[in-house]
């Protein structure tokens, strides 16, 4: 068993998420449950990774010889590739909030996923589903149980309200 200086992070993430569990609990149910459920995942996951960067440490590393993770550096990336990519993303996610004003939550996030999947490759097939998914979470959990109420957008409700009975 070794402790690291590097496990430092590792076990401030415990205490956070433990004081943030700690709070919580003391909230009404139905404001604390997200908070509750993951950060218990959370400090639960975080203290198994301390466990194992304890007792299995560098043995673990070398016995499994895995590809990393890492990124590439930004030194070696042509700059205006990077820009590109970068206005990409920002385009992506103010298209996102303009869509979610104009059409409501509930609707924009199964739309923008099913465009963004496709648009990047991904089947339709699967796309759909993806949107499927988003949308039974959303209206199973965010609606059903938990009547969370959505932001007024400019084209949605008349949508829902016709529609669903809203």
């Amino acid at each position: 068993m070794r402790f690291k200086p590097a496990d430092l992070f590792t076990v401030f993430v415990i205490f956070v998420l433990a004081g943030a569990v700690a709070i919580a609990s003391q909230w009404e149910l139905r404001a604390s449950i997200i908070i509750l459920v993951l950060g218990s995942l959370g400090a639960v996951f975080a203290t198994a990774q301390l466990v194992m960067d304890m007792f299995l440490g560098e043995r673990a590393a070398a016995m499994t010889a895995r590809p990393t993770m890492e990124l590439p550096k930004l030194e070696d990336t042509d700059p205006k590739s990077t820009l590109r990519g970068t206005l990409e993303i920002w385009g992506w996610l103010l298209g996102l909030v303009a869509l979610i004003r104009i059409i409501g939550l509930d609707l924009a996030l199964p739309l923008f996923v099913l465009v963004y999947a496709r648009f990047y490759g991904a089947s339709w097939r699967l796309c759909a589903f993806l949107a499927a998914m988003i949308a039974a979470f959303i209206f199973g959990i965010y609606d059903q149980i938990m009547h969370v109420y959505w932001p007024e957008s400019v084209c949605g409700d008349l949508f829902l309200d016709e529609f669903l009975g809203r």
